[in-house]
């Protein structure tokens, strides 16, 4: 009976220990998405053929200034609250143009050479080109043109510095796809 008991204490212990490593493992991979970056899920097909939706990616937020090219994660602040994953093309003071005809996008007059898009900059939206990317503000574009909302519609538009959450560094999953962002 004794023998039963102790052996009852014991797994309740253990159990006790178990649940106190998993509350900390919790609280710290909770400040570390507070602090230094976080995980994201891919929403919907904008970012073909780059990722794919559902995918789960890493960002690092620390000390990130955005770049053209990068792939960020934000909140665009008008009113629709869902993270975007999407590619810097303009950053503050860029001028941005779209050729209706070809498709064809050009920032501070250079063709873009995007290998990474899934069809040609389609000028959709209520943005008037050339724009003007204002201070402190991203043009952010999807990958898949044809599907994506971004700053090409005034409902997104540009995107103030603070509400790019950061840079997306790596995609865990799927495990066949992971990778590392460039």
């Amino acid at each position: 009976m004794k023998n039963h008991i102790e052996k009852k204490k014991k797994l309740a212990a253990e159990w006790l220990y178990f649940f106190l490593q998993m509350a900390a493992v919790g609280l710290v991979i909770f400040l570390i998405n507070l602090t230094v970056g976080g995980f994201a899920l891919v929403h919907g097909e904008s970012m073909e053929p780059t990722l794919q939706n559902k995918n789960l990616l890493i960002y690092i937020k620390l000390g990130y200034e955005p770049k053209r090219g990068d792939i960020v994660i934000c909140h665009s602040g008008k009113g629709m609250e869902e993270e975007l994953v999407k590619r810097v093309i303009g950053v503050p003071g860029d001028v941005i143009d779209i050729n209706p005809l070809t498709g064809n996008l050009y920032v501070n007059g250079e063709e873009l050479k995007e290998d990474y898009i899934m069809d040609t900059t389609i000028v959709t939206g209520d943005i008037h080109y050339p724009a003007k990317v204002p201070k402190g503000q991203y043009f952010l574009l999807g990958d898949n043109r044809t599907v994506s909302m971004d700053s090409r519609y005034s409902e997104i538009g540009t995107i103030p510095k603070e509400k790019i959450d950061g840079h997306i560094v790596a995609r865990v999953f799927p495990f066949h796809k992971i990778s590392l962002m460039k």
